[in-house]
């Protein structure tokens, strides 16, 4: 009886493991997401959280960063639909879809820029400046558009005051200051940290010059965007609980980590840019991308002369995705 027993709970036991699993109880396929980005860098520095700590698989996305090597080239790709979204700098952004690109504004990135203005050894203000070389990322860079606020809220004017020179990269610009080939110019970090750590003078940050002025953003094909909603909610959703997660102090060493990692920089500079960023305010929250801020963007592009034309906020910015997104 007692092997006619085992023998008849060993059959259950197989005839148990047998049976299909309910449907409702097979994990989802994940929905594939390929995002262009100039590089892996603090630009994207949510998304390299939401990444790395899974939560863009909590929203049923497969993410892929793609690198494009530029800002421009990055707004390019996605207007082609060469990939669904992308991130490029607010300039760069309003510039392709002023040019006709069909893409939009959804998300904000870094809310401000982290890069400084860093000057040689023998500088010690901004106003020192006057009849010297500075060097920016180019006429229509957002590092120019820095500069120029920079130097009138110092009483210089930009461009008749110093020789001002061009340089897209800021490995390049560094090299240019340290050689001396430059009196002063923009550094992004970990680079400004470098330059200030070997004796060069720390100008000031640029964050405070150009107000509520939104530097790298995402944006998505509009065609691609109709019938893809749930996509760019999800990927909204899990952007911005990685930017509740990292801007918790007790989160900054973790973060800081990942940051070094994906952009290959070391722990130390990772955790210098941290500070960075929580002082100016880097990353918003929500997501959000006031009307009021996209004017001051566009306003100073006008002023530029990097737009022809003026042209209402929803032009740029399609904020019902922040809005739905907030609202869950």
């Amino acid at each position: 009886m007692r092997v006619t027993m085992t023998k008849l709970m060993t059959a259950l036991a197989l005839l148990v493991l047998c049976v299909p699993a309910p449907r409702h109880a097979a994990a989802q396929p994940l929905t594939p997401l390929p995002a262009v980005v100039i590089s892996v860098s603090v630009t994207i520095w949510p998304a390299i959280v939401a990444d790395r700590k899974g939560y863009f698989k909590d929203e049923g996305l497969d993410f892929e960063f793609i690198n494009s090597g530029s800002s421009t080239r990055s707004a390019q790709q996605v207007a082609a639909g060469s990939a669904p979204i992308g991130s490029s700098s607010m300039v760069d952004t309003m510039r392709a879809i002023a040019a006709g690109a069909k893409i939009k504004v959804f998300l904000n990135s870094l809310a401000v820029g982290t890069h400084s203005l860093v000057g040689g050894k023998h500088i010690k203000s901004v106003k020192d400046l006057k009849g010297k070389r500075v060097m920016t990322g180019g006429a229509g860079d957002i590092t120019n558009l820095w500069w120029i606020a920079m130097a009138k809220a110092n009483g210089l004017d930009p461009e008749k005051d110093v020789d001002l020179m061009f340089s897209g990269a800021t490995t390049a610009r560094l090299a240019a200051l340290v050689a001396g080939g430059v009196d002063a110019t923009m550094l992004s970090t970990p680079q400004s940290f470098q330059a200030i750590q070997d004796g060069y003078t720390d100008l000031g940050p640029v964050a405070p010059y150009l107000g509520e002025f939104p530097m790298m953003i995402w944006h998505v094909n509009e065609a691609w965007a109709q019938t893809h909603e749930k996509e760019v909610l999800a990927f909204i959703r899990a952007h911005n609980r990685a930017v509740r997660y990292m801007t918790d102090p007790a989160h900054r060493e973790e973060v800081s980590k990942m940051l070094a990692e994906a952009s290959r920089s070391s722990l130390d500079d990772a955790l210098k840019t941290w500070d960075v960023c929580m002082k100016v305010k880097a990353f918003v929250e929500d997501g959000g991308i006031s009307d009021a801020a996209t004017i001051r963007v566009r306003d100073t592009l006008l002023a530029s002369g990097d737009l022809k034309t003026s042209a209402a906020p929803n032009a740029y910015v399609d904020r019902r995705f922040m809005e739905k997104a907030a609202a869950k």
